[in-house]
């Protein structure tokens, strides 16, 4: 991945996040009204889009301070 990949990754992880946290919130103020047309297929999309959107964040943030640490030890570059 190059260089400022990893932010690619958080910034879509962070926004895979939003939209899980926004599917599964949604029938609090839609009074039950799922997005998707049934509350089991909308309860899957928000499981899958807040468990991929941790991750992306998660293994990102690893990225940023592996590449971080890599740069510290190579002083002269």
């Amino acid at each position: 991945m190059a260089t400022g990949g990893w932010r690619l990754r958080y910034w879509l992880g962070v926004v895979m996040f939003v939209l899980g946290t926004y599917i599964a919130l949604h029938p609090l103020w839609a009074h039950g009204v799922a997005i998707t047309g049934s509350r089991w297929l909308d309860g899957t999309f928000a499981a899958v889009f807040l468990l991929r959107g941790a991750v992306n964040v998660r293994s990102a943030r690893a990225r940023r301070a592996r590449a971080a640490a890599a740069a510290a030890a190579q002083p002269g570059e």
